[in-house]
């Protein structure tokens, strides 16, 4: 495609917007599943529908008490190990080392923060099935208000979620069964492990870490892993059901891109200037008395910049068509 039909196609997307695509919006359903915000939101609903359960057995950390977090020595797969963060220069070019883990860290305990422990041994299947029906119904929402709510990805999404919701079942049996069995001997040592691998809540170029622990610490840790299991299963079925390998943005000119932004200012102030002029000329032809006023001008300029924008797309025709009986159909 040539520079020209590159920046027609560019100043078109800019007047009457972009077509959605399949494909770009089955990338951007991923890229939300996958994102830093959905799992902060999925985490909040999860973790306040297992704080809300009765029966709770609650105990509170004393400062004599020593608290140890096993993090685990589980093997991080590929879809664990996808950067986050990736940094890009003005013009574009990623930044090399600017990306970093996204998967494999560890909470820091500070053992002065008012660390509690919570566990609920009477949580059945049922409340199983009301914490996984919370977990899709945010998900879907989060990926409804991106792709919008007609879009092909969000029936792929559902599927998937389908697919995997007894594998899904078994992870919140497994983690909530691991959060109440607390280790230790209530003494002056308490161990808390971590089933699966926790999400690095730092910024790039700080140290890796979980995060920093303000309120039930085996709870945040049961619905961390939770979160990443089923979100990861989710990903990996959806992946494979529509051969999606990459869940960012594509790398662009941006050069290319500045230049046609530059050009389309330019094109836009040119064509309200011939509106603005062919305006003038026609009061004058038509009135044939004083020349109109500066608003009256710029109001007639309006109105026929109105009527480009309605015959833009014939515009675009002829232009494409290069011309001959190929023009004539672009009437119809």
């Amino acid at each position: 495609m040539s520079a020209f039909s590159r920046f027609i196609t560019f100043f078109n997307n800019v007047i009457v917007g972009h077509e959605k695509g399949e494909e770009n919006n089955l990338e951007k359903a991923l890229a939300t599943i996958e994102s830093t915000n959905v799992m902060d939101a999925v985490n909040a609903v999860l973790t306040n529908e297992i704080s809300n359960y009765e029966n709770n057995t609650i105990q509170t950390i004393t400062s004599e008490q020593t608290i140890e977090v096993d993090c685990g020595s589980y093997r991080l797969t590929d879809w664990h190990l996808k950067e986050r963060g990736k940094q890009y220069t003005w013009y574009g070019e990623e930044i090399p080392y600017s990306g970093c883990i996204q998967f494999g860290c560890c909470y820091d305990i500070d053992q002065k923060t008012d660390i509690k422990l919570l566990s609920n041994n009477e949580i059945t299947k049922v409340d199983h099935e009301e914490m996984y029906s919370k977990i899709t119904q945010t998900l879907r929402s989060e990926v409804e208000s991106v792709v919008g709510s007609d879009d092909q990805s969000l029936k792929v999404l559902d599927i998937a979620m389908n697919e995997t919701k007894n594998y899904s079942m078994d992870i919140i049996q497994k983690h909530i069964q691991n959060m109440n069995n607390i280790e230790g001997d209530y003494g002056q040592k308490i161990v808390i492990r971590s089933l699966s691998p926790l999400r690095c809540k730092n910024s790039c170029h700080e140290k890796p870490t979980g995060g920093r622990v303000t309120q039930f610490l085996n709870v945040d840790i049961a619905t961390e892993n939770i979160i990443n299991d089923i979100i990861k299963s989710i990903s990996e079925t959806y992946i494979s059901m529509t051969n999606t390998k990459k869940s960012s943005v594509s790398t662009v000119n941006v050069k290319e891109l500045y230049l046609f932004a530059g050009f389309s200012v330019l094109l836009i102030v040119t064509l309200y200037i011939i509106c603005y002029l062919v305006f003038f000329l026609l009061y004058l032809f038509f009135v044939k008395k004083r020349p109109p006023s500066e608003y009256i001008t710029h109001i007639g300029a309006i109105i026929l910049m109105i009527f480009v924008y309605l015959f833009w797309a014939m515009i675009v025709c002829i232009i494409r068509s290069g011309g001959g009986l190929s023009m004539i159909f672009c009437m119809f």
